[in-house]
């Protein structure tokens, strides 16, 4: 595809699209923190207890977790903001707020709960959400054809996270392997001590990326070729296509209520199993480095499956991938107390992957189908819309 952007369009046109879309996997890698949570969950809550409150538990947290996962309304304005400013100056403004949040960190984690909920998870949450949205449109503008495909590559870039940067936080806190107390909690007092340094680590790999990324992002010219629909043909462009609908007609459409609906529930199930998944493991597996490991192939399984349940979603339906991947699911989340029953950590090990296989899938197929329903035009804010489903989520988990 032609570009104007002074830089990208210095690419050859061969790997053009390979390069713009690899940068924006790679912004959307220094946004997946929050898919770490489960791994840093036992570290951060102890070394709360042990510095700032001794009656901090990881049933407390759960409030971050929720908030990390993005506040309201932060992916409707970064949808908003990339239609005003275009896509680098808005993803830009995202990974500045968001990264200067992980920062800011390492001295709120010091001091108080709350004032880390507000970095870590409100402001940070801001600058990430608004980041996702960018570089998620950003990506489908340049797969135009191939929508499903596009949305699995972003997602899986921001599920990629945790895969590399769950065992450098386990390596970076706990080299030693120390295990916790009977009430489930780290005491070692050089272990804890490390916790807010890991801040200040991630900040520094988070601003490397988010440089080299932000280089290649540019807005592809805009294509003159009529619409084409998801099975290849050519579509006329009618006032009752859902391209020309107005963003008041998308939220009020049954579809979109449907897909709020789905997207809600999913992604209610899908932050327990993502934040508490190491803390239940921890009942009957006693080994950090290992659960590390559970959490870094975690990791893996869910930014392969986004790029799986696209293609599937691009080969067959959304109704046929979302009724699939929501059967899965409820047998994986009906069945984990067997798992604790058996206490198998390979079977532990196995079922978690498979549930962040299936978290994945909602976060490759939900911006799919809208896309697709509700056309490029509308697509920001519209997934912005959807994603206020989080909120009540967090609602409903609390």
């Amino acid at each position: 595809m032609e570009t104007d952007d002074v830089i990208v369009k210095r690419i050859p046109k061969s790997i053009r699209i390979i390069v713009v879309v690899a940068a924006g996997v790679l912004l959307q890698f220094t946004y997946g923190t929050v898919y770490t949570f489960g791994n840093l969950l036992p570290y951060l809550v102890s070394y709360l207890r042990w510095q700032v409150d001794a009656t901090r538990t990881s049933g407390s947290m759960i409030w971050l977790q929720s908030f990390m996962n993005g506040v309201p309304f932060s992916m409707l304005f970064g949808g908003y903001l990339e239609r005003k400013i275009g896509a680098r100056k808005s993803i830009f403004i995202g990974s500045l707020i968001y990264t200067s949040a992980i920062c800011i960190s390492y001295f709120t984690v010091q001091t108080s709960y709350l004032l880390l909920l507000l970095t870590l998870g409100i402001i940070g949450s801001l600058g990430h959400g608004m980041g996702y949205n960018c570089v998620l449109i950003h990506v489908q503008r340049w797969l135009p054809e191939h929508v499903g495909l596009a949305s699995g590559l972003a997602a899986a870039g921001f599920g990629s996270s945790a895969f590399i940067v769950s065992p450098v936080q386990t390596k970076f806190i706990n080299p030693d392997n120390y295990q916790v107390n009977e009430q489930g909690y780290f005491t070692q007092v050089d272990l804890l001590e490390r916790v807010p340094r890991l801040f200040l680590l991630l900040t520094v790999i988070f601003g490397i990326c988010q440089f080299i990324g932000l280089l290649f992002i540019g807005d592809p010219k805009s294509s003159t070729k009529d619409p084409i629909s998801s099975n290849g043909i050519e579509a006329a462009a009618t006032p009752n296509q859902p391209h020309n609908l107005s963003i008041k007609e998308v939220i009020n459409s049954w579809t979109f209520r449907l897909i709020f609906i789905t997207f809600f529930l999913n992604i209610a199930w899908g932050q327990i199993s993502c934040g508490l998944f190491k803390a239940y493991g921890m009942q009957f597996i006693h080994d950090d480095f290992f659960l590390a490991v559970v959490a870094s192939l975690a990791a893996a399984s869910n930014c392969i499956s986004r790029i799986i349940w696209g293609i599937i979603m691009d080969k067959t339906s959304y109704r046929t991938s979302m009724l699939s991947a929501c059967a899965l699911g409820t047998f994986l989340m009906w069945t984990l107390p067997t798992v604790k029953a058996f206490g198998s950590k390979e079977l532990f090990l196995v079922w978690v992957c498979l549930m962040f296989s299936i978290v994945g899938g909602t976060f490759a197929l939900v911006p799919s189908v809208i896309h697709k329903c509700f056309g490029a035009k509308n697509f920001g804010l519209a997934y912005g819309f959807a994603q206020v489903s989080m909120v009540i989520s967090k609602l409903d988990k609390t």
